[in-house]
């Protein structure tokens, strides 16, 4: 007898024999405005004729448009939640105020709209959006709710590059997925069904000439180590945060979920033929997820080689590009030397890919924990040591960093650029460097946490950047408190480094306007729903000690 995944897996088999002939690729349509409205909302979609999904979607049934900005430009969104749940949006990869990223404890109310304004200081390259919600971001995600940034600069536009969107230029977002009997996304580290932007068993037609391929791992937990049947050789020449010195050229390149790279490939003179992008799956270690490790939850693509998309060649354009560059941008690791301090992650934990429990440390996520907190302008050296029995694609907020080395070993030539995910086989130490001296946290702390939408939502922590310069007799910046959110319309949440007895609210004249008990804790809550609208000072005094930092009412 066949069991329920056999027969989801027939069910889908026989959809998909209509389209055997293959359906052209996606292309997210590309969005260059002043100002972005994007709508999350609920959509149907048809992946295989006839067979109606439940989908997300942000301005389209799934998946979103591609939004082009300029470094140097303000960007200015408004996202509008439509979904019958909370939301919100995040810019993945992008160095933005922290009052903007997105990230928990940000909420967007069913309805409800959050406006979003910031200056564009990243270099060029492609980034994510996507809601970052509590206990909701793998399911938003997974449903479709995401999409890609191009951003651009001086420094690349000088560069003979493809950079003609949908022509020569083009966004690959690869995910697998599972589908129940009814046709319905099914919650899984692996699905047995590849979508390349949301289109099954892809085709895509390329002029012969080089073309620029931004290729994202957008699955949930699976690695690919993509490359080109008969190994046709391309060329790596950005990833998630910018442009590589030099193309790195290779015939494979593994990548784990959260991460991106730009391949240029050169298809002069093979007018006529195709070319098929593949995942060499049997190449992974049984670390890997993905891979046909008996232990974990089982795929019928884990494993084994399969295709992703295969791409036809068709005539040149009348301008085309025919050569690749042999050196890119100015790339500047922040030397080992600069460091203030090092940081040592280490990751333990063991058991199924999407069942595992893992953690940072011997601490998972606490919404009321800080787990480190940053001067501004420092360097600093986070080290993550892989204990635990998978690898996790570890990623931080608040921009990129540099790998400095693997194992004490450098890093491979593709990942000597900015990047912003990191992947840590087991038995790994990977050492990477990171500059935190654009933005102070304010009231919103950042995240770092491993890329695997599976564990996400437990393997997330909290960091806060502090300015030493911003201190007061009473208050140091090791001992000013973390407030969030800010600004707030209801409760302030509070971390103290001692325990606070008494709260104080004044407003800026010095006023008391409120005044509580404390919770005889280092953490707690403040209602300030009664207060106007405008900036206060909230005040913690314990038994020797107090603190005072700004809060607002919205």
């Amino acid at each position: 007898m066949m069991n329920r995944n056999t027969l989801s897996i027939a069910c889908f088999i026989l959809a998909a024999a209509h389209a055997r002939a293959q359906n052209p690729l996606a292309i997210p349509p590309a969005l260059e405005l002043d100002t972005f409205d994007l709508v999350i909302d609920e959509h149907t979609h048809e992946f295989y004729p006839g067979v109606v999904t439940d989908t997300y979607g942000i301005n389209a049934p799934y998946l979103g448009p591609t939004l082009i900005l300029h470094k140097g430009d303000t960007a200015h969104f408004r996202v509008h939640n439509q979904l019958a749940e909370i939301s919100g949006m995040h810019w993945n990869g992008m160095n933005v105020p922290p009052v903007f990223d997105g990230s928990p404890p940000l909420v967007i109310e069913p309805g409800g709209s959050w406006n979003v304004k910031y200056k564009v200081i990243d270099k060029a390259s492609v980034y994510l959006y996507h809601p970052h919600t509590m206990d909701l971001i793998g399911a938003q995600v997974g449903k479709g709710a995401a999409g890609l940034i191009i951003v651009r600069d001086d420094e690349e536009a000088q560069l003979a590059l493809p950079r003609d969107y949908g022509v020569d230029d083009f966004p690959l977002a690869v995910q697998d997925k599972k589908f129940s009997l009814t046709g319905q996304f099914v919650a899984s580290p692996y699905g047995d069904s590849i979508l390349v932007n949301g289109t099954a068993h892809p085709y895509l037609d390329c002029p012969a000439q080089v073309v620029r391929l931004r290729l994202l791992n957008a699955s949930p937990s699976r690695y690919y180590p993509f490359g080109f049947e008969g190994d046709v050789p391309f060329q790596v020449i950005a990833s998630e945060g910018g442009l590589l010195a030099a193309p790195a050229p290779m015939t494979r390149i593994k990548l784990g979920s959260g991460e991106r790279v730009e391949l240029l490939v050169d298809l002069t003179g093979m007018e006529g033929d195709s070319l098929l992008l593949m995942s060499y799956g049997s190449e992974l270690p049984m670390t890997d997820p993905g891979s046909n490790n008996i232990l974990w939850e089982s795929s019928s693509l884990n494993g084994i080689d399969f295709p992703i998309l295969r791409i036809r060649v068709g005539p040149q354009t009348s301008n085309p590009i025919t050569s690749i560059p042999t050196t890119l941008a100015d790339v500047q690791p922040y030397p080992e030397a600069s460091a203030a301090r090092t940081r040592i992650k280490e990751i333990t934990g063991n058991g199924m890919v999407g069942m595992g429990m893992f953690m940072l440390n011997g601490e998972e996520w606490d919404m009321d924990v800080i787990n480190d907190t940053i001067m501004l302008g420092d360097n600093e050296i986070w080290s993550y040591i892989n204990h635990s029995n998978m690898a996790h694609p570890m990623t931080m907020h608040g921009g990129s960093f540099y790998i400095l080395d693997r194992n004490g070993e450098p890093p491979a030539e593709w990942e000597r650029g900015p990047k912003s995910v990191v992947n840590v086989d087991v038995g790994d130490t990977v050492r990477v460097i990171m500059r935190f001296a654009d933005y102070t946290t304010d009231g919103w702390p950042l995240m770092y946490h491993c890329h695997n939408l599976m564990h996400i939502n437990h393997m997330m922590w909290q960091f806060i950047i502090v300015d030493p310069t911003m201190t007061t007799a009473s208050t140091t910046a090791q001992e000013r408190p973390l407030v969030y959110p800010v600004p707030s319309s209801s409760q302030v949440r509070f971390n103290t480094t001692f325990p606070v007895l008494q709260l104080r609210v004044l407003d800026l004249s010095g006023r008391e306007v409120l005044r509580a008990a404390g919770p005889k804790g280092t953490t707690g809550v403040i209602d300030i729903a009664r207060l106007a609208p405008g900036k206060y000072i909230a005040r913690f005094e314990g038994a020797e000690r107090h603190a005072e930092t700004m809060i607002v009412r919205e």
